[in-house]
């Protein structure tokens, strides 16, 4: 085993943690991680749609990525990494472009955290990514 194939396998297992994590916190967004007023003024059609539908169809979606980092982690694939750290780069380019500005939790003022942790994300994505591409190429020199 190359030294790459470690570093993607963690850098894989780091941002499924994360995401993970998110994924998890995303089930009690919608009671307890949101101020009560962050619905005033929705019809219960939109609260219904985009505030809770919304917030748990995001949560399952991180959550298949972080099993599916996991699984990956155990058998390195570059397309899924790449496919992830451009996920990952475009979600954190749209938290820039919409930054939240909702209390989260304790949190007052989200958008500095969330862009931190975005940046891990899209980053250890981004490792595994490159890792498995200098493995890939490691391992063509050796075999051909």
């Amino acid at each position: 085993m190359t030294n790459w194939h470690l570093v993607e396998r963690w850098a894989l297992r780091l941002a499924g943690a994360l995401v993970l994590a998110i994924g998890v916190g995303h089930a009690f967004l919608p009671t307890l991680g949101y101020p009560t007023s962050a619905t005033d003024g929705m019809s219960r059609a939109a609260e219904d749609h985009f505030y809770f539908l919304g917030t748990y169809a995001i949560g399952t979606f991180l959550l298949a990525f972080a099993a599916l980092s996991f699984i990956h982690s155990t058998r390195p694939s570059l397309a899924f990494s790449t496919a992830m750290a451009a996920v990952w780069i475009a979600r954190l380019a749209l938290e820039f472009a919409y930054p939240v500005d909702v209390q989260i939790f304790l949190l007052r003022h989200p958008h500095p955290p969330i862009a931190a942790m975005l940046a891990i994300i899209a980053t250890a994505y981004t490792t595994a990514s490159i890792a498995g591409l200098a493995r890939r190429r490691v391992l063509a020199a050796t075999n051909g």
